[in-house]
């Protein structure tokens, strides 16, 4: 997951969303960090839940 963000973040990649344009009245740039963000949060959240159930299942 670390890596993921990692490679979302590094500024090349950055650098291609900093463009003059709108989504929804917001830069795109802003867009693109906070649909980033959002979306590692959910994996870590499936993550988590598929690491517990699999613990869960293993302590039986």
């Amino acid at each position: 997951m670390t890596l993921a963000a990692l490679f979302l973040w590094i500024p090349p990649l950055v650098g291609m969303f900093s463009l003059d344009g709108m989504v929804f009245g917001l830069p795109i740039l802003f867009v693109y960090f906070f649909a980033g963000w959002a979306i590692l949060i959910v994996f870590c959240g499936l993550l988590t839940r598929a690491l517990r159930n699999a613990a869960c299942s293993e302590g039986q």
